[in-house]
């Protein structure tokens, strides 16, 4: 017996949104798959944004649905999509700068495990023993174990980036929305930062990646969807995103080596 197709991670159907008499976002149909990570580009004012934020639960939509494996979500609140999984990487709490970096990722361990902890149970449980292998695991995974006894405030703005990034998946997510990571990052934290994901988290849990960085779409898509003007243009693999003269008229600037 063939069994069914499974769910997509993440689906939006004919979202439209309208600020006035502006239309943001005109009937985008967006699919992240199980396991895939989606990039989503376009120039600035596409309209990314706005559709990252009706992803979340930030903006309620004019017209259109919004589902996550399979059910629908769309008047569900941002915090109770937070709850079932979906985890936009900016939205997390900023860290915690009296912490060292192991500290601030076992508070994420234990927030999993127990949201309604506060923050001084870390420091009263025997959290720091049960979590310790998890904890130290993270570090690897996102080449942050030499600076693990450092503070926030000690960081490097692509190290800090790194342990927001570790943060969001020591919480368990189900869904990843990373919104821009490379953003204001040097060349070389550029680089550890797609490692750490290419590394750390793609294959592990679907991914939406936000990114202007070509390079770095190019390097962790399965799929990439192209906006401009609030409408989708173009939506395949990336060497079908690459060979599209459309999208290269539109977009991707023909002075660019991919």
């Amino acid at each position: 017996m063939t069994r069914p197709a499974a769910a997509p991670a993440l689906e939006m159907r004919d979202i439209t949104v309208r600020f006035g008499g502006i239309v943001a976002l005109n009937k985008v149909n967006l699919t992240l798959a199980a396991g895939s990570v989606h990039a989503l580009i376009g120039p600035n004012g596409a309209g990314k944004t706005t559709l990252v934020s009706v992803l979340s639960g930030e903006r309620r939509p004019n017209a259109g649905t919004v589902s996550m494996d399979g059910a629908d979500i769309s008047g569900l609140s941002a915090l109770r999509r937070a709850r079932l999984g979906l985890t936009r990487t900016y939205q997390l709490t900023a860290l915690f700068q009296g912490m060292t970096l192991r500290e601030n990722l076992l508070l994420s361990l234990v927030a999993r495990d127990g949201p309604a902890l506060s923050v001084a149970d870390i420091f009263r449980r025997r959290d720091r023993a049960r979590h310790a292998d998890e904890v130290e695991a993270f570090l690897d995974r996102f080449a942050l174990r030499a600076k693990a006894e450092a503070k926030p405030a000690a960081l490097s703005h692509g190290d800090r980036r790194r342990l927001e990034i570790a943060m969001a998946m020591a919480s368990g997510p189900k869904v990843l929305l990373l919104d821009e990571p490379l953003a204001g990052l040097s060349t070389a934290d550029a680089e550890a930062l797609v490692r750490s994901i290419a590394d750390g988290i793609k294959g592990q849990i679907p991914i939406l990646l936000i990114e202007h960085d070509m390079d770095a779409v190019f390097q962790l898509s399965d799929e990439i969807t192209v906006m401009v003007n609030g409408t989708v243009l173009a939506s395949g693999s990336p060497e079908a995103i690459r060979a599209s003269a459309e999208v290269q008229a539109a977009y991707l600037s023909e002075e660019d080596d991919f």
